[in-house]
């Protein structure tokens, strides 16, 4: 009877376990791919086949560190090129050091299963002013970016050159203490992932860990502006960053997509089944809606710890005059607030709850936001078409209503 316990103990964990539902392994090459094997921390092989490579070619690294020198970076100049791990295990193969880790310059380039660390700049930059498309980060550990982690860059936003239908998946990305800058920016020139004008990308599934400075200001673990488009962040847990989401940040110039006359920083956003906790450093906003048309915020849990003072007493805004949001079922112990200089028109607010007590979920400054049953955010919500499963892959609803908060409770007992 122990042992089974243990067991069915053993299998919920298993089942809470972020992201488990959505981050399947990164599929074999394809019989397309020539497969060149490198071999431990032999960077100057590594740097010489992929200045060298032919497109089509994964890089499959032994475990191992591979140091490059401050003025260098891995390049990728030809399209379908991956760069991954030999075993699979992100911990076991690490880049470090550079100018970037890693620069993208060109389509359909794939990194995984591996770390980046302690670049000058970014662990990843993503050169939109060549036009690159789809770039895919997944299952990679970054640390401790001078600047950006995730760095997508544009260029003239009359040109038409950007950035395309990106992915950012299952990763972790953190500083192990605070960002402390670079010889040129200070601590809080830092965001997670960056994106200028592009349109299509996906950030999903990611953990986000103190993404600011040590005296707590910088920019948003994810930040999409200059009038990028069509952006989904799903499922991303951002713990203790000093800004959580950003859909836009300011009015827009000639870096943005179409130039200083466009209207808008951001378009057709959809931020759903987030979780976003400030448990032991203060913060600012968790999600922001900034010159933006369209933003969906659905179902995303924000949890500030009460007993520290907090940058805002606020957990979700939009602002400007153009802004157009519609926040449903969200579930935050701060208030959503229109932030001056208040939008023309009110968003469309619904099923959102914002009172969160602490106890109500299992273990919350454990990073535990899953809720517990019995409490008011249960069957709290309204039916929306738009959000048909909660942040671990369970359908809505499981009781009479939806949950709030990225949760659906699978309390014993509801049906």
């Amino acid at each position: 009877m122990e042992k089974l316990f243990l067991v069915i103990t053993l299998l919920l964990l298993v089942s809470k376990t972020f992201g488990a539902n959505f981050c399947t392994p990164l599929d074999s090459p394809g019989p397309e791919q020539t497969i060149t094997r490198i071999e431990s921390g032999d960077v100057d092989d590594l740097l010489w086949q992929l200045r060298t490579a032919s497109p089509d070619t994964t890089l499959s690294l032994a475990d191992g560190v591979y140091s490059l020198a401050s003025d260098q970076s891995l390049e990728v100049n030809v399209p379908r090129i991956t760069i991954r791990s030999a075993s699979g295990n992100r911990e076991s193969v690490i880049i470090e050091r550079g100018y970037n880790n890693i620069s993208v310059n060109a389509d359909n380039f794939t990194v995984a299963n591996l770390t980046l660390r302690t670049p000058r700049f970014h662990n990843i930059q993503v050169r939109g002013e060549s036009g690159v498309r789809y770039t895919k980060a997944y299952n990679v550990h970054l640390l401790d970016a001078g600047q950006q982690f995730v760095k997508v860059s544009t260029g003239d936003g009359t040109l038409g050159q950007f950035a395309d239908n990106g992915l950012v998946a299952c990763s972790l990305i953190e500083y192990t203490t605070y960002s402390s800058g670079t010889d040129i920016t200070p601590p809080t020139y830092t965001d997670g992932v960056d994106i200028l004008a592009g349109k299509d990308w996906v950030i999903r599934d990611n953990i986000f860990r103190r993404i600011r400075s040590k005296a707590g200001p910088a920019g948003p673990a994810i930040l999409v502006w200059k009038n990028a488009m069509n952006t989904v962040v799903q499922r991303n847990l951002i713990i203790d960053s000093w800004r959580g989401i950003t859909l836009g940040l300011d009015k827009p110039d000639t870096l943005s997509r179409g130039g200083s006359q466009v209207f808008y920083d951001h378009q057709n956003g959809l931020v759903e089944n987030n979780v976003i906790l400030a448990l032991h450093e203060s913060a600012d906003a968790a999600i922001e809606n900034n010159y933006a048309f369209n933003s969906q915020v659905f179902h995303n849990t924000v949890y500030y710890n009460e007993t520290i003072k907090h940058a805002v007493d606020w957990s979700i805004e939009y602002r400007f005059l153009p802004t157009t949001a519609i926040i449903k079922n969200n579930l935050t112990n701060f208030p959503i607030i229109k932030r001056y200089p208040f939008p023309t028109r009110d968003a469309i607010l619904a099923g959102n709850v914002t009172d969160a007590k602490v106890d109500w979920f299992e273990n919350i400054l454990a990073d535990d936001f899953h809720l517990t049953r019995n409490v008011p955010a249960i069957d709290n919500s309204i039916s929306i078409t738009e959000n048909s499963e909660d942040i671990d892959g369970n359908a809505r609803p499981i009781g009479k209503a939806s949950d709030a908060g990225a949760d659906e409770c699978e309390c014993p007992g509801l049906q």
